[in-house]
């Protein structure tokens, strides 16, 4: 009887995982959806219901739901990733971090600005205290807080995060990478919210040149990069 390959022992669910993410990218989420429930499945019936491989499926299912706006779905799949990884991690690894940082988006989502916060600012302690004070998932943190100090009525702040955040990224990840574009978007809608369209333009056109360089066209950075682009023309 052939052996199976090592990785797949390993790493059950992997090459579901690898196909869903795939298709996540290329803007295919229903095909992802079912990717990652495959993997999700595997991993629970072979490592365990609670064991971290299976969070992580888990938690990138919860993305595609809440990329779908399927919140009521989506929100469940976080909290039970979270957990999971707090139990089998422990309360300051780093996948509890990101976890944090998905619940509060989605609670920032469905009108719950406040406990988004706590969850966010929850998560940026433990990533400054995990990779240093300048790294490019604390960036990312402070330009989720950025959002929300946005959508909450506190502009100065907002800008002050955003720009911080850009700044971090372009030192350690350069320009052009996808998360440095993805910032430069926001920042470009934020702009443009507050009144400085003629400011916003120039930053939203390298966004999107440089997202639409390094990613598949259907991207969501992509895709959001474009629609920022798309309201300033129209305004």
């Amino acid at each position: 009887m052939p052996k199976r390959p090592a990785n797949i022992v390993r790493n059950p669910g992997k090459r579901w995982f690898d196909r869903a993410s795939r298709a996540r990218d290329h803007g295919n989420l229903v095909e992802a959806e079912a990717f990652f429930r495959r993997s999700l499945a595997l991993r629970q019936k072979i490592l365990g219901p609670e064991h971290p491989a299976a969070a992580q499926s888990m938690n990138h299912l919860a993305n595609v739901l809440f990329e779908e706006e399927r919140y009521a779905e989506a929100e469940p799949l976080y909290r039970e990733s979270l957990t999971m990884r707090k139990k089998t991690l422990g309360p300051e690894h780093r996948d509890v971090a990101s976890s944090l940082s998905n619940l509060a988006n989605l609670l920032l989502n469905t009108g719950r600005p406040a406990k988004a916060e706590r969850l966010y600012r929850q998560s940026l302690k433990l990533r400054k205290n995990i990779y240093g004070p300048r790294h490019e998932n604390v960036a990312m943190c402070l330009s989720n807080i950025a959002i929300l100090l946005q959508n909450t009525g506190r502009s100065a702040q907002a800008e002050t995060h955003f720009r911080k955040a850009l700044a971090m990224l372009e030192e350690v990840l350069g320009p052009g990478h996808p998360l440095t574009g993805y910032t430069r978007a926001n920042l470009a809608d934020f702009l443009r919210l507050t009144g400085r369209s003629v400011e916003a333009i120039p930053v939203v056109r390298q966004a999107y040149g440089d997202l639409r360089a390094a990613l598949p066209t259907k991207h969501r950075y992509v895709w959001w990069a474009r629609k920022v682009l798309d309201d300033l023309r129209k305004s």
